[in-house]
């Protein structure tokens, strides 16, 4: 029960946060997420692995920069940082993983607030999903996807600088940011939507073949953590990722739906680089979709953080009194993201918390 009351706690102060004046709300919604992230205890499939490596992080840079399986700075630094104030290692990796919910609760829901129109329908398709598989599971990509958020702005005036510095905030927290790297450069590009279109349709063929373009690039070799998940696979004796999930197949249907009113929505501010980097996420599931689950579900995670931005922007299509078919499909969608990693994904165990409990 603490998931659902979590998401119906966090729409209420989010439909209060929607009005104007609100933004005393907003704060205490950003505290309610990040203690509840935060101060979770054993409850997701990631809690371990960071507790251990929080716990025993090496005391020198050159001791970590040897490890086997290379992680990014964030993890060396936060729990150095928190050793200046804490001598007990239990509570040093609290802050850690405090802090980690902090910044990849507020980027988000700062950059909501920024962004979005439809404040509320944002909130809730963040809650039951992102927030869950990010804040509560992959802590390091959940700040990289936060950070990535805010730089939409960036995308959409072409403002190279600010968006390599927030690039090089993304790398600190999570190697895999180099994905953000690619919708840079096809923005840049400026290439027409049509091309877009022709992406998926070419990235479907080469999920349906089974065509590994990791291996057939080489990249597990210049990547290491590719390699380490193609490993995986072998171990688990994964055969690959089901294409037709049903996030997946949402986002396709979002596709259709946008790309038939493309013309009409592509003047909103941000609707053409948000869309135009949602197709990429499809585009990379697909052709990932060959390799491990785990790798290709979380670079569409990463990249599909976009969607809680883009997809209240159905409302747009309809008119005034139709508007409420728009709201239907979101609010719906949101309730059954949350009912299905609550119920079906068996992803999370009862929550506890040293801090609410």
């Amino acid at each position: 029960m603490s998931y659902y009351i979590i998401f119906f706690l966090s729409s209420f102060f989010a439909l209060i946060g929607s009005f104007k004046g609100g933004k005393f709300i907003i704060y205490i919604l950003i505290v309610i997420l990040v203690l509840f992230a935060g101060t979770r205890l054993n409850i997701d499939n990631d809690y371990h692995m960071y507790f251990k490596t929080f716990y025993y992080i090496e005391k020198s840079i050159n001791e970590f920069n040897e490890r086997i399986i290379p992680l990014e700075w964030s993890v060396f630094f936060l729990p150095h940082f928190f050793g200046q104030f804490f001598t007990d290692k239990a509570s040093i990796v609290k802050g850690v993983l405090l802090t980690y919910a902090l910044l990849g609760v507020s980027t988000k829901i700062i950059a909501i607030e920024k962004y979005s129109k439809f404040f509320l329908l944002s909130i809730l398709l963040y809650i039951s999903n992102l927030f869950l598989m990010m804040e509560m599971t992959t802590i390091r990509a959940g700040v990289a996807a936060g950070v990535f958020l805010l730089a939409i702005d960036d995308l959409e005036r072409k403002d190279n600088k600010n968006f390599i510095i927030k690039l090089l905030i993304c790398f600190f927290f999570h190697s895999s940011s180099v994905l953000f790297v690619i919708p840079w450069l096809l923005l840049k590009v400026k290439l027409n939507i049509k091309f877009y279109y022709i992406a998926i349709i070419f990235s479907f063929v080469m999920a349906v073949a089974k065509i590994n373009v990791l291996k057939l690039f080489f990249l597990d070799r210049l990547f290491p953590r590719i390699e380490i998940y193609f490993k995986m696979m072998e171990w688990q004796k994964n055969e690959g990722t089901n294409m037709f999930n049903f996030r997946i197949l949402f986002a396709l249907f979002m596709v259709f739906v946008f790309m038939f009113f493309y013309k009409k929505l592509r003047d909103i501010k941000y609707f053409d680089v948000l869309f135009k980097i949602h197709i990429f996420s499809i585009c990379i599931f697909l052709l990932l979709s060959s390799t491990a689950e785990a790798f290709s579900l979380r670079s569409f995670e990463l990249l599909s953080v976009v969607q809680i931005l883009l997809y209240p922007m159905i409302i747009h299509i309809f008119t005034p009194k139709l508007k409420f078919i728009g709201w239907t499909v979101i609010i719906l969608f949101s309730l059954i993201q949350l009912y299905y990693l609550v119920e079906i994904a068996d992803i999370f165990k009862p929550y506890k918390s040293w801090f609410f409990n």
